[in-house]
């Protein structure tokens, strides 16, 4: 009788004991914010050479090292008296052509009346109009000269193409250029952007990221995404990506680093468990335990989880259970 009692006492606290106690929580409630981030730099791709386009020395230079111009500012003045005595003797061709050209039509009015009236022949006639269509083509060709003169004129003071700041000042007062010789470097203002070489793994969470910062020292800056390159650089198998700043830019050639929260947490180690070599979490399923692997999971690392986010992960008492375990849930303190 003793003996059955014992037993029985054996099998209630077994079954007592079957059911572990255990608190869980919705994944949702467990995946801590994470970031990756890459080195990074500020290019600008607007960071160009003015050059000449005359042949003539420097007469004056106007700006200098760390000039902040506008579009059109000029940078240097040339001695361009040749291309300027050009220019008047080219008006005064054109001047020329053009009075003869009055006059031809005046003659050549009157010839066709005469030619009316009987007073003149057919051949005076064609022959005012040769004359006229050949001063319109010398004119024609004047005003070529004369525009091309211009344009000459014009480039003896070489202006800004864009908003910048001189970087580099090639000239000095004096010099001989000839076209084609560089006169100033000139980076362009607000044209900043962000580069950075990214593995498939990085450019996998970059585009859903809704939040992404350029940190140089203790700064940080915001940013989006402007565009992946669509080439792989062999040897690191990497792309490119650019990226444009969102409110104040940092200095062009400046190295910091891309940072960016990635769009959907990770999950602590601490409710990791490994089962039959494998790493996962315990999660709950009618009452029972249930092992959910994560192939993403690395030893020692959080978790990037591809599960539901209303999942319900046992949080304590996960590391004393087996899948299929019957278990308690308790509230939690």
């Amino acid at each position: 009788m003793r003996q059955l009692f014992t037993f029985t006492l054996l099998v209630l606290s077994t079954q007592l004991q079957a059911a572990e106690s255990v608190v869980v929580k919705p994944l949702s409630e467990l995946l801590a914010p994470s970031s990756q981030s890459a080195p990074a730099q500020v290019i600008n791709d607007h960071h160009v050479i003015i050059s000449s386009r005359l042949n003539a020395p420097v007469e004056e230079v106007l700006v200098n090292v760390g000039y902040q111009l506008e579009k059109g500012a000029p940078l240097l003045k040339l001695e361009c008296r040749d291309f300027d005595l050009r220019l008047v003797q080219v008006k005064s061709e054109l001047n020329a052509l053009q009075a003869q050209t009055r006059l031809a039509r005046q003659q050549l009015s009157r010839a066709e009346r005469l030619l009316k009236q009987r007073n003149a022949s057919k051949e005076l006639r064609d022959q005012r109009r040769a004359e006229l269509d050949s001063l319109l083509a010398q004119a024609s060709g004047a005003k070529a000269r004369l525009d091309e003169a211009e344009l000459a004129v014009s480039r003896c003071t070489p202006v800004a193409p864009f908003k910048g700041v001189v970087t580099e000042r090639l000239v000095g007062e004096g010099s001989l250029v000839a076209s084609g010789t560089p006169l100033f470097k000139l980076l362009a203002e607000d044209r900043q952007e962000v580069s950075a070489l990214l593995s498939s793994k990085q450019l996998a969470s970059l585009p859903n990221s809704t939040k992404i910062e350029y940190q140089i020292q203790q700064q940080r800056y915001p940013l989006e995404l402007r565009v992946i390159v669509p080439f792989v650089e062999n040897r690191a198998r990497t792309q490119e990506v650019r990226l444009q700043f969102s409110a104040d830019k940092a200095i062009s050639g400046s190295s910091g680093r891309l940072v960016w929260q990635e769009p959907q947490g990770r999950l602590p180690v601490r409710y990791i468990v490994s089962r039959d070599g494998q790493l996962g979490v315990m999660g709950l399923n009618d009452s029972k335990a249930e092992f959910i692997a994560l192939p993403k999971a690395v030893e020692g690392q959080a978790a990037v989880v591809d599960l539901p986010l209303d999942t319900m992960v046992i949080v304590e008492g996960q590391h004393g259970v087996e899948s299929g375990s019957d278990v308690t849930v308790m509230a939690q303190e």
